[in-house]
């Protein structure tokens, strides 16, 4: 049985707990967002209008619209509120 190509991808998708790692390290600045923050899909929605304006990556465009449905399909099922 073939995996999905859906499925490809989310596997090679950044890991990102790895990210914040290399962040910390680096004493790079990091901004993490959680499903339950009300404000987290907007703020994805408008970080991929300027990835589309600004990279040419195709893969990485298609990253941000694959967490961009991830955080959609998660204010479907569960209740977001004010971020603490």
């Amino acid at each position: 049985m073939a995996l999905s190509s859906y499925s490809l991808k989310k596997n090679k998708m950044k890991n990102p707990i790895q990210m914040i790692k290399q962040c910390i390290e680096h004493e790079e600045p990091y901004f993490v967002l959680r499903g339950k923050d009300i404000c987290a899909l907007p703020a994805i929605k408008k970080y991929h209008e300027t990835v589309k304006q600004k990279v040419k990556d195709l893969y990485f465009i298609e990253e941000i619209e694959e967490i961009m449905k991830d955080f959609q399909a998660f204010r479907e099922e569960q209740q977001t509120h004010i971020p603490d």
